[in-house]
């Protein structure tokens, strides 16, 4: 069933009816993000524009997931919208849970359009975590990365992701553009091996999108623990 997903999503319609869709969502920040709160909104933390165009491409360009991971989800809200029009059947969500509008993915959840088999509220870094997601090992077949931001943190996440990833699946980045740390992230992907540049939305923040494109070297041990070596 991979890539089959029956999943009743939202009509793509135009790249430009998802812009304004998103900024009637709601961001979490009027005057930073450019479009007002709602009170029941979805507190996105996303530029209109480069997430529009992102979950457009998603919806018309990108086969449906069967297995979905989201690390770092900050309200949920992206992780939800996202799944209105990209159609994901399962969704695992890793999140530490200390980011200020957290406290919304409470409500958000409710409405997710995919079955949420997994919330992990913990550190994505953790043996722990990823003892509990190893039973998706070569099951992923889209990954939402928006981690702590840091240079070796994402790395990790990047690592762990890969574990996780069946050969041909999507990963995305977040912050590409915005954020040094993810910048440096995403200037070490461009020469790994393993990971090849699908489409790259940077408008303001940057959202890349990247395939896993043969058999992966599987992550080490010190790989995992410390984000360093070759992605």
């Amino acid at each position: 069933m991979r890539g089959k997903s029956m999943r009743k999503t939202k009509p793509a319609g135009s790249r430009d009816s998802i812009i304004q869709a998103v900024e009637e969502a709601g961001s979490s920040d009027a005057i930073f993000f450019g479009y007002p709160l709602r009170e029941n909104g979805l507190f996105l933390q996303q530029d209109p524009e480069e997430f529009g165009s992102f979950v457009h491409y998603m919806a018309t360009k990108i086969k449906p997931a069967e297995y979905s991971m989201d690390i770092g989800i900050a309200s949920g809200g992206q992780t939800k919208f996202l799944r209105d029009y990209y159609s994901t059947d399962k969704t695992i969500v890793v999140d530490v849970g200390t980011h200020p509008v957290f406290p919304h993915w409470a409500r958000i959840k409710k409405d997710l359009n995919s079955d949420l088999v997994e919330e992990i509220i913990s550190d994505s870094h953790s043996p722990e975590v990823r003892q509990r997601l190893l039973k998706y090992e070569n099951k992923i077949d889209f990954a939402f990365v928006d981690g702590d931001h840091t240079y070796h943190g994402l790395r990790k996440d990047i690592f762990l992701t890969k574990e996780l990833m069946r050969v041909g699946g999507y990963m995305v980045l977040h912050d590409t553009l915005g954020v040094w740390d993810c910048k440096r992230v995403f200037d070490d992907l461009i020469q790994a091996k393993d990971f090849i540049l699908v489409r790259n939305f940077a408008i303001r923040f940057g959202i890349s999108i990247w395939q896993l494109q043969r058999k992966k070297r599987i992550p080490t041990a010190f790989n995992r623990a410390t984000g360093r070596g070759k992605l």
